[in-house]
């Protein structure tokens, strides 16, 4: 029988797995007795049980009408082996997986498509699904606020375009020149393969900001309807990037690690990671010398020259901003600067200015 390679952690470490996603618990709970699939499991009992894989089946090109087939019979019906399928039926029902050997080339072909398709469903649907919703509540306020939101979402967006630009044209070809040659060149001049996680880590961290600042911050006069409709799309996004994400970390670049390294696998690669900053977050009312600290980090100041202002050590500014970051539940500096001129901490215009 076959079972998918990937362990559940509890505790403190989350049951979607602390490596990619901190924030909530989204998940179903009882999903354990379904992610044991053999070859013999049903796809449509598969799909019944956890809905949201359906979005899988599509992005892997899965076609509809395939009655009581099984996960055997669609794997050996479109090409791609049974440890690939599954171990992305277990991530998007929150395991972690811990791949023992790279991915086959067809598996790679087949998760690069995927990933692609992917990108698609964000750029054409999602994106500007939410990028519309915030030009329609950014009508309803104050018109400092709405600049500054529209300018922290259009960012937003550029950052995430950017990304799934490197992601297509680095890391994609990258992977087929490996798989077809062997090489193990860099993806590109000065750029590794640990870059591809951080990446990650600054999209969802803005995402997140965006969700806080949405749900915390702004003020009562925006449109309570907009608003619930824009954090479900945005939710919705955050979710599915998670997976994403999960896909690449857990799948992609494991197997592109070892095959650059001729089969060795790092040790470190039994532990991708993920830090856990939004999890369990309570808001706390900024101290008057932490409005002042965010107020000069949203005008660009640095540590040093906050520390200079203040007349306080770096290391009692590095504290401070920890400590506001914790309080606002915001960790981006763009997050951080819309927080402090919807709170009227700073004026736009001392932004221009500066």
């Amino acid at each position: 029988m076959f079972y998918v390679s990937c362990s559940e952690k509890g505790g403190d470490q989350n049951n979607f797995g602390a490596p990619f996603c901190s924030k909530k618990a989204i998940f179903v709970k009882d999903m354990s007795n379904v992610l044991n699939i053999t070859p013999q499991t049903k796809l449509s009992d598969i799909v019944a049980a956890k809905p949201s894989l359906l979005s899988v089946l599509e992005r892997l090109n899965i076609k509809l009408g395939f009655g009581d087939a099984s996960v055997l019979d669609i794997c050996n019906q479109y090409g791609f082996s049974l440890p690939l399928f599954t171990n992305i039926c277990a991530i998007y029902s929150g395991k972690r997986v811990d791949l023992q050997e790279p991915l086959g080339k067809e598996d790679l072909l087949h998760l690069i498509d995927y990933l692609q398709t992917s990108h698609k469903y964000y750029s054409k649907q999602l994106l500007p699904a939410i990028h519309n919703k915030i030009h329609q509540l950014a009508k309803n306020g104050d018109a400092s606020n709405s600049r500054i939101i529209n300018k922290f979402y259009d960012d937003y967006d550029i950052e995430l375009a950017n990304h799934f630009n490197f992601e297509e044209n680095i890391v994609f070809p990258y992977t087929r020149q490996l798989l077809e040659n062997g090489s193990s060149r860099a993806f590109g001049k000065g750029v590794k393969i640990e870059q591809f996680e951080q990446n990650h880590t600054n999209i969802e961290e803005k995402l997140a900001d965006l969700k806080n600042i949405l749900l915390k911050y702004l003020p009562p006069e925006y449109s309570n309807a907009i608003r619930f409709k824009l954090l479900s799309d945005i939710s919705l996004l955050e979710t599915d990037l998670l997976h994403h994400t999960a896909i690449e970390d857990m799948l992609l670049v494991p197997s592109l690690t070892i095959l650059k390294n001729n089969g060795v696998k790092p040790s470190s690669l039994a532990n991708y990671k993920r830090n856990t900053k939004h999890q369990n977050q309570q808001e706390e009312q900024l101290s008057q010398r932490e409005k002042e600290i965010l107020a000069a980090v949203a005008q660009g100041k640095t540590n040093k020259e906050i520390a200079g202002q203040f007349n306080l050590s770096v290391f009692t500014v590095t504290t401070h901003r920890k400590n506001i970051s914790k309080k606002t539940g915001i960790n981006s500096i763009s997050g951080l600067t819309v927080y402090a001129i919807i709170n009227k901490l700073i004026e736009i215009n001392s932004l221009q200015n500066s």
